[in-house]
């Protein structure tokens, strides 16, 4: 069988078929608005959040500046020795007949003395810093000594 001839007519009707068909939905519009809404929201929440991840970068880069002039904070060797001093003077006031070995206590007198002249001659911290050092760590072998009831002897 033959196809049927479309005439100018039905092809006409079937165009102004097909455009009453193609009328958008009514929601259409609301939908359009809605996603432009949501989308210049977004872009405003990345723009907030890159406005303040610049500044938390910025505080940061600012503290560690800062911070970076200043020494690491160490021991404080005159502090340390001034502490086990006072333990080991309580110690002494429990036990007052027990004296320290002789030899320990000329080493700290001699110590002493050099740490003297060194504030005397406006050393530099650090030379006062290793002296205070040596200083807590000689206090620190008479308090074991103390504790454990050693005896010492030079060779």
């Amino acid at each position: 069988m033959s196809a049927p001839q479309l005439t100018w007519r039905d092809i006409s009707r079937r165009l102004h078929a097909d455009e009453a068909s193609l009328e958008p939905s009514p929601d259409l519009w609301p939908r359009i608005v809605a996603a432009h809404a949501q989308r210049a929201r977004s872009a405003r929440r990345r723009r907030l959040a890159g406005a303040v991840a610049g500044v938390v970068v910025l505080v940061a880069a600012a503290a560690a500046l800062s911070g970076a002039g200043r020494p690491a904070p160490g021991i404080d060797w005159q502090a340390r020795a001034q502490a086990r001093e006072l333990q080991l003077r309580a110690l002494h006031a429990e036990e007052p007949a027990r004296g320290a070995a002789p030899a320990a206590q000329s080493e700290l007198a001699a110590l002493d003395r050099v740490l003297q002249a060194a504030y005397d001659e406006g050393a530099d911290a650090a030379r006062l810093d290793a002296l205070w050092k040596r200083r807590s760590e000689l206090l620190d072998t008479l308090l074991r000594v103390r504790r454990e009831n050693i005896e010492i002897s030079r060779i």
